[in-house]
């Protein structure tokens, strides 16, 4: 072979550093043109300002080009002798789209074979190795733990949001109900999980898949070698084998959650420390898109809080791309969430794009399904977007609860539908959203995952979009004042347009022209490419404003960083301190219990009978956490004679708008349907009971005994609700086990209540009692027809105050519109219900 570098001046050749001069001299493909001017942007600021900083986040639009950024990056380091460099996706697919770009822009790259061992080009720094999260992060990694890591000098994490997610699932492990381990489980927690909810286990038993349950930290603790000696006789199981070396030696420092499906156990903090080949790293970038908060790299990667506050981007590019995004219930209320998945969901051979639907679980896609729609599954997925890709657009593709790591561009994508708001996987998540709704971190990661999907179709800065928002609680989300502050200044200047186009849209509306051809019209506009909307859309999106003051929760998540630090050092007074300057710091009673729970957590180690102290002042402030070990009493739920309408006022004068309140009915009856999981639709049938003026309480699920919801304080009458929201339509019967509940539900109210007037409604969708079941008390049946009926009286009640001020409107008014609509409490007490039938 011929050296030509010996005829070259130089006795060597001097490989290039800079990444832009990298870039220059690559062997690019054809099809590659010049770096954008964000790329050069970033690369000039990293190689002059940024190279020698431990940790740094990179954050650009969508479409930007991260991806070659940070492969430009990691060539520059190897370039200069600084290997080995390893490049991180947060799945198998990005993998190879990473793979595909390397090779685009003939970047020198190795991936893991077969053979599951680290390349010899990537341990000598010759090439980039591009992996995925699962194959770096878990307790079997091929990188090494603690002392054995082999040392690597710079990391990229791409798409680091959804790496953090991909990282808490390969932290924790899930053994499914099948499993001898879950019936294990089951029997040495029963008496813990019994005092947590007796109604909540017994639906565990029985296998309702969305019900769960915290195993009490006490139990947990106390029971630790019990827990240890169940584990280890499945060890080298695919379930725990790949976390067992990273909790193995701190079982106590879990938390553990039971549902009807499975059993979730994972470390209460983050293991990353584990990892020393990630934090020894000279070099440390996370790849973000331009989503509002990184606040959750603090305590999932242990960043400092400066480093997510001081992120490299590229300010002159405010926004990126073209979405209208569009809310139809806005425009008119007949445009709900059936008629426009009936509009999109059916095949149309003559289409010239793609459209496409991101749902939150498999029961919201079998309606798509009924209509002819193409559901797509973790086996399917990439195969069927391959197709829409190559222009086949016949049918609708529904995407099942993936809102991340999906690149949807131009024709494959032109409207993209998200359907209600996104559901959380994970026990843990779902177990802390129910115990703080409210809480700012809970609304960023919801923010997030609807910004991600928001994300999917519009892949580039010329690239452009219709996003149709359909969905009570997704609109709500998007829409109310208290959370559209969670998303991105771009994500927040769209909705504000949405809104803008939403009353252009009513305001152009004839009587006589149907609601549906106003958003037909409005998408046509976007897809013929009208230059009115075009100018109007830039218009408005450079007005975006970067001024507006933000959710500051940094402090907080270093302070609960700095306490998991010192719990993994052994110094638990320490972490006690530390949260209690948490507690100290905030104002919200549900937040305070939260982290009052946590402190409890840690004290129990110390001193049990204090631990219990502090766990009752945690559960008197958060009806939602768990029940302290000595119990608690039930808080009456007494009748005040107070003016049911003067309620009704109060409730609706929270809405600075008619429209605000709309978009809350909307949500509520949203979340009040059969197939909705049941904290969702119990939590809202609280919510509609106070809409309606009555003092409303959720005993199984603030005191863990009694029924799901209680509606009182109109005329001394009662209603007792057990709810079965998630039984399947087909199921023909109402089961003993439901029967028994129910039973034991009345003669808890019995005892609590006496002999009041009391209406007892098992909400569930057959009216057919067992033959081997039976009630001890009188118990109603509202049926799915009735439930509809009750929806639509509501939400028509509420529409009456459309051209009405509430602080002028007369009491007798008020009495006359909860009449017309059968709400008054006569109507509410014979007309939505009716009787079983026991079969014989």
């Amino acid at each position: 072979m011929v050296d030509f570098s010996r005829k070259l001046k130089e006795k060597k050749v001097i490989r290039k550093i800079n990444p832009i001069e990298i870039y220059d001299s690559l062997d690019r493909k054809s099809e590659t043109g010049p770096l954008r001017p964000s790329q050069e942007y970033i690369l000039n600021e990293w190689f002059s300002k940024y190279r020698d900083k431990k940790d740094l986040i990179i954050k650009l639009h969508t479409g930007e080009g991260k991806t070659l950024i940070g492969l430009l990056i990691l060539h520059s380091r190897l370039n200069n002798n600084e290997g080995p460099c390893l490049y991180i996706c947060p799945n198998i697919y990005l993998v190879e789209q990473t793979c595909l770009e390397a090779d685009k822009f003939g970047v020198p790259y190795c991936q893991i074979g077969t053979d599951n061992q680290l390349p010899e080009d990537f341990l000598s720094g010759k090439k980039i190795l591009i992996t995925h999260v699962q194959k770096v992060f878990n307790g079997l990694t091929i990188f090494g733990l603690d002392a054995r890591a082999i040392p690597i000098k710079h990391i990229v994490l791409d798409d680091s949001h959804a790496c953090i997610d991909s990282l808490k699932d390969t932290f924790t492990i899930k053994i499914c109900r099948d499993h001898r381990l879950y019936s294990d489980f089951l029997e040495l927690f029963e008496d813990d999980l019994i005092t947590q909810g007796e109604g909540s286990y017994l639906e565990i038993k029985a296998g309702d898949f969305n019900t769960l349950l915290p195993i009490p930290y006490w139990a947990w603790i106390d029971k630790k070698s019990e827990v240890i000696n169940k584990l280890i006789q499945y060890k080298n199981e695919y379930e725990i084998k790949f976390i067992w070396p990273l909790i193995k030696d701190n079982i106590e420092n879990c938390q553990a959650y039971i549902s009807g499906k499975y059993i979730e156990i994972s470390p209460i903090y983050s293991p990353i420390y584990k990892f020393t080949f990630f934090t020894n790293a000279d070099q440390r970038i996370l790849m973000s898109a331009t989503t509002q908060d990184d606040s959750f790299f603090i305590k999932g990667l242990g960043f400092a809080p400066e480093t997510i506050t001081q992120p490299l981007t590229y300010e002159k590019l405010k926004w990126s791309g073209e979405k209208l995004i569009l809310v139809p219930s806005l425009i008119n209320e007949e445009l709900d969430r059936n008629l426009i998945v009936t509009k999109f969901a059916k095949p149309n051979p003559k289409k010239k794009f793609g459209i496409v639907t991101i749902v939150p679980n498999f029961k919201k896609a079998a309606h798509y399904q009924n209509l002819g729609a193409t559901i797509t599954t973790s086996n399917n997925i990439y195969e069927i977007l391959q197709k829409l890709k190559s222009g086949k657009f016949e049918n609708t593709i529904v995407i099942v609860n993936r809102y991340d790591g999906i690149d949807l561009p131009d024709e494959s994508c032109r409207i993209l539908v998200l359907d209600s708001k996104p559901f959380f996987d994970s026990l843990s998540d779902r177990y802390e959203e129910s115990c703080r709704p409210t809480s700012d971190i809970i609304n960023i990661k919801i923010a997030q995952k609807i910004e991600q999907g928001i994300g999917r179709s519009v892949r580039g800065e010329k690239d452009y979009s219709i996003i149709v928002i359909i969905g009570g609680d997704l609109t709500k989300f998007l829409m109310s004042p208290l959370t559209k502050r969670y998303f991105s200044y771009q994500t927040q200047k769209q909705i504000e347009i949405a809104l803008e186009v939403a009353e252009l849209a009513k305001n152009d509306l004839d009587e006589d022209e149907s609601p549906f051809e106003v958003v037909r019209s409005l998408i046509n506009q976007v897809l013929r490419r009208d230059e009115g909307w075009k100018q109007f859309y830039q218009e408005r999106m450079n007005e975006i404003s970067t001024n507006e003051s933000k959710p500051e929760i940094n402090h907080i998540l270093d302070l609960e960083k700095k306490a998991q630090d010192s719990l993994i050092k052994g110094d638990l007074e320490k972490s006690i301190e530390l949260i209690q300057q948490i507690v100290d710091k905030l104002d919200n009673e549900e937040e305070k219990g939260w982290y009052l729970q946590l402190m409890a957590r840690y004290k129990y180690k110390i001193s049990k009978v204090e631990s219990n102290k502090i766990q009752k002042s945690a559960y008197q402030k958060n009806l939602q956490l768990m029940i302290p070990k000595e119990g608690i009493v039930y808080k009456k739920l007494e009748f005040i004679n107070e003016n049911r309408l003067k309620r009704i006022k109060d409730w609706i004068k929270k809405f600075n708008s008619y429209s605000d309140m709309m978009v809350e009915i909307d949500g509520m009856l949203e979340d009040l349907s059969f197939g909705m999981p049941s904290e969702k639709f119990e939590s809202a049938l609280k919510s509609v009971g106070e809409a309606l003026g009555f003092l409303s309480q959720r005993p199984d699920k603030e005191f863990k005994k009694g029924p799901d919801n209680l509606w009182c304080g109109v005329d001394n009458k009662y209603f007792i609700f057990e709810c079965k929201s998630e039984v399947d339509d087909s199921r023909k019967t109402i089961t003993k086990n439901e029967a028994g509940q129910m039973n034991n539900h009345c003669g808890w109210f019995e005892s609590e209540y006496g002999t009041v007037s009391v209406r007892r409604i098992l909400v569930i969708p057959t009216k057919n009692l067992s033959r081997d079941a039976n009630f001890t008390h009188e118990v109603f049946i509202m049926r799915k027809g009735k439930l509809r009926e009750l929806k639509k009286n509501i939400k028509n009640f509420f529409k009456e105050f459309k051209n009405y001020n509430i602080s002028e409107i007369s009491d007798e008014k008020l009495q006359e519109f909860l009449t017309s609509h059968n709400l008054d409490i006569d109507n509410l007490w014979t007309k939505y219900i009716e009787n079983y039938y026991k079969e014989t």
